[in-house]
């Protein structure tokens, strides 16, 4: 046969999937999707190729030639390839592309040493890489504005509340400083699935190596990796990596999901602690009165699809066979991608919530003052005088019910006047906003230390990008 075999025989199977099947099977093409992953297609196929010319597996000249046509189809938007029909997914239609240019007898040889199993490995860890990195940037910005207005607001003092009732005295700094840091921890973790991702499955071809000379320490280095796989097996059917960055998103759109009730609750117009620009609020479709901060609801609800992302990806990895599978490689990982942009998009909402937020601490410390928070520090310095807590704890609790249902004295004669702002400023210890500054202060290293260590892994995977341009150049110039 002198032209290139028809994209739907395979030698064993002569006949493509039915029509219907493929299009119940397959996504409805999607080229902005479509062009991200065949983008990682090609990162990887010029790292093969540069391999297997060093190796002497393809001999140089036709490697060369390989090369330029994947330059090339990519510089084209990749267009060759979409327009085809996918009867068997978008890799082997990009596959047909190129041997469209190159004629079968160097269009064959691209796939050499490989499968569409340890390709779509690959590929999936590039794309967590790229989409993990995003979220912690991300991240970092929010925590960066959540830190910004802790700085100016730490001493505006405020009730935090349990059980939605005014409790204890803090300030609304102290407050951000608390959400940062927890959005630090899931962001550490993150950072932690970004250096967990060491190993490219690249060179595990279906599922149990090859006996083709390749060199996947090379393939490995050049697409930004530590080193090539250890086990076929596990590099196929594990997706672990996937499922811990699903986890640590969950975790943060939870984070933010809590933040966005606390301030809906702030800033009810019967509270007021908090007030939002018109840039951040809409009106009603019937009632003019009213300003709602709708953005709040997006980021409580919005987390639920990264939720539900997780359960999905986790349920169809369940009970799947330890190896190739369309249920761990496609269908559960199909819900990653856009959990982790949703993730993204979350925190970048966020970031524009708190950086647009205007606390009134007027409001906020007539609040805390007619809502008894200072309770605590009274009862306490009773216990300081002596006075067992318990008993302490049952005195000014009765003090706060004459106040409260005689409009008696608060507090009456012989206990200590404490105002809401000095009770604060008294919570030193357990990480009270006694110590608001040095929390501050410690919450700003931990984000710089992040920032620094985000910026050492995308040098490294620039690096990387930079030595397979490097090479491939010179194998095009023989």
């Amino acid at each position: 046969m002198s032209g290139p075999l028809a994209s739907s025989d395979t030698g064993r199977i002569a006949r493509p999937l039915a029509g219907k099947a493929q299009r119940l099977c397959y996504e409805a093409p999607d080229p902005v999707v479509d062009r991200a992953q065949l983008r990682l297609i090609a990162q990887v196929d010029r790292a093969h190729l540069v391999m297997l010319a060093e190796r002497g597996v393809i001999v140089g000249e036709k490697a060369a030639r390989l090369l330029r046509t994947v330059r090339q189809i990519e510089a084209e938007g990749f267009a060759p390839v979409l327009s085809l029909p996918r009867p068997r997914g978008i890799y082997l239609a990009y596959e047909e592309a190129v041997t469209r240019r190159c004629g079968p007898d160097v269009g064959g040889l691209l796939h050499t040493g490989r499968s569409r199993n340890d390709l779509n490995a690959t590929t999936t860890l590039l794309a967590l890489r790229e989409r993990c990195s995003d979220v912690v940037a991300e991240g970092g910005r929010l925590v960066t504005a959540l830190l910004a207005a802790a700085g100016r607001h730490l001493d505006d003092v405020m009730a935090i509340h349990t059980h939605y009732q005014p409790a204890m005295p803090i300030t609304y700094g102290y407050y951000l400083t608390g959400v940062a840091l927890a959005l630090l921890r899931e962001l550490d973790r993150m950072v932690a699935c970004l250096r967990s991702i060491r190993r490219c499955p690249l060179g595990a071809h279906a599922v149990a190596g090859t006996d083709i000379d390749l060199d996947t320490e090379r393939t490995a280095a050049l697409l930004g990796f530590a080193s090539g796989p250890l086990h076929a097996v596990d590099a196929i059917a594990s997706r672990d990596t996937s499922l811990d960055a699903l986890g640590v998103a969950a975790n943060l759109g939870v984070t933010v999901s809590r933040l966005a009730a606390d301030l809906q609750l702030w800033s009810a117009a019967d509270l007021g602690y908090v007030h939002f620009p018109d840039w951040l609020v809409g009106g009603s479709s019937a009632l003019p009165q009213k300003r709602n901060a709708f953005v709040l609801e997006h980021l409580k609800a919005r987390p639920t699809r990264v939720l539900g992302a997780w359960v999905s990806a986790t349920s169809a990895i369940r009970s799947a066979p330890f190896t190739n599978s369309i249920e761990v490689g496609t269908e559960a990982m199909a819900s990653v991608g856009p959990a982790l942009r949703t993730t993204r998009d979350v925190l970048a909402l966020a970031a524009l919530v708190v950086a647009g937020a205007r606390p009134r601490p007027d409001t906020m410390e007539s609040v805390a003052a007619r809502s008894f928070v200072e309770a605590t520090a009274v009862a306490n310095d009773l216990v300081r005088q002596g006075v067992p807590f318990r008993e302490a704890h049952h005195r000014v609790g009765a003090a706060v019910l004459r106040a409260v249902d005689e409009g008696a004295d608060w507090p009456p004669e012989g206990f200590a006047r404490i105002d809401p702002r000095t009770a604060a400023d008294r919570a030193r210890f357990g990480g009270g906003p006694g110590s608001r500054a040095e929390a501050l202060a410690a919450a700003w290293t931990l984000r710089h230390r992040l920032r620094a260590e985000l910026r050492d892994l995308r040098r490294g995977w620039n690096r990387a990008s930079d030595a397979l341009a490097a090479a491939s150049e010179a194998i095009c110039r023989g």
